[in-house]
């Protein structure tokens, strides 16, 4: 009696035991059929890397293409200087999304990981969970009773020689035209057109340099002209979208055409020309094209002077120019 009782009890807690265990299995591990994008931008996590970064933060992740996987889509974009990613889930009928933005695939692929895992393990991030041993791949002929490997990371690839190294931002080649409208070397303001070059530096340094034709334009009895090549520094101060603001640091040397053309004698005198400026300005950028507005004050080197003499010998000034002038100047162009 007491053996035929003690059997049943046995046979009880033994099937109550092996009922929890697979409830456990199944509240722990969720089927993810994973679809990655297939040509990621350059510098991005590969496909297994992304899966690593999943189940290195919940272990309740299982990837696999199993019919009936909860399906989860990740793409990465590049856009300007940064990158966009987005992550939607479900199916085509009721898909749900979130877009994240960055600078560097790096940062924005680690949003999307974590995004992944919150999704499945609400607690993922408190518990700080690793892979069980039960979810790293097993080789062929292994059964479930043989004891596994000890699980290893596998460190990520490091850049190639040449490539950016991650988390650094593109260096970015445009080329466009120029048109400035510039004083204080002349006494009128002063419109000319040219050529500029562009050099990104990551997401924050842009380098500037190019070549000015003011065409001489005529003023009472004289004319003023000039050739100017300049080179600028900026520093974007935020990045709102595509609009990013700046501050930039500019020099510019050249040569100044003054002549006297109803001069009682004609005269024609050039004149080197050296300045410094800051400005504030403004930058859309995408990823092939740019229009840059900015405007600020103009520092000359050496103020210049001009004399003129009447006929009988009388020398009087015909314009001095000013300790600081003005210049605005807008670029439009295309990035190669």
């Amino acid at each position: 009696m007491h053996g035929a009782a003690l059997g049943a009890a046995m046979s009880v807690a033994a099937l109550t035991l092996a009922s929890g265990e697979s409830i456990a299995q199944t509240q722990e591990l969720e089927s993810i059929s994973l679809r990655y994008e297939e040509a990621p931008p350059a510098g991005c996590p590969t496909s297994l890397q992304f899966q690593a970064e999943v189940t290195k933060l919940t272990s309740k992740a299982r990837f696999t293409k199993e019919p009936g996987a909860r399906r989860i889509r990740i793409e990465l974009e590049r856009r300007g200087a940064g990158v966009v990613g987005r992550f939607t889930s479900g199916d085509d009928k009721m898909p749900s999304s979130r877009e994240v933005r960055g600078r560097d695939c790096a940062e924005v692929s680690s949003a999307l990981a974590i995004a992944v895992a919150l999704t499945i393990d609400p607690e993922a991030l408190e518990a700080g969970t690793s892979p069980s041993p039960s979810e790293q791949p097993q080789e062929p002929g292994l059964s479930a009773a043989t004891p596994a490997r000890p699980s290893s990371v596998t460190k990520p690839p490091e850049p190639a020689s040449g490539g950016r190294a991650n988390g650094a931002a593109p260096i970015r080649f445009g080329v466009g035209v120029a048109l400035a409208v510039e004083t204080a070397w002349a006494p009128q303001i002063r419109v000319g057109g040219g050529l500029t070059l562009l050099l990104g530096l990551g997401s924050a340094l842009t380098l500037a340099a190019g070549a000015t034709r003011f065409p001489p334009r005529q003023q009472g009895d004289t004319s003023f002209g000039a050739w100017m090549g300049h080179g600028s520094l900026a520093w974007s101060l935020a990045q709102l979208g595509i609009a990013r603001p700046f501050l930039a640091a500019s020099y510019e040397a050249g040569v100044v055409e003054s002549a006297g053309t109803r001069l009682a004698r004609s005269m024609a005198a050039e004149r080197p020309w050296q300045a410094a400026g800051f400005a504030l300005g403004l930058r859309l950028e995408t990823q092939t094209a740019f229009l840059e507005l900015s405007g600020g004050a103009v520092f000359p080197l050496s103020r210049q002077r001009y004399l003129v003499s009447d006929t009988v010998g009388r020398t009087s000034t015909l314009y001095e120019g000013p300790a600081i002038g003005l210049k605005q100047e807008t670029r439009l162009g295309v990035f190669l």
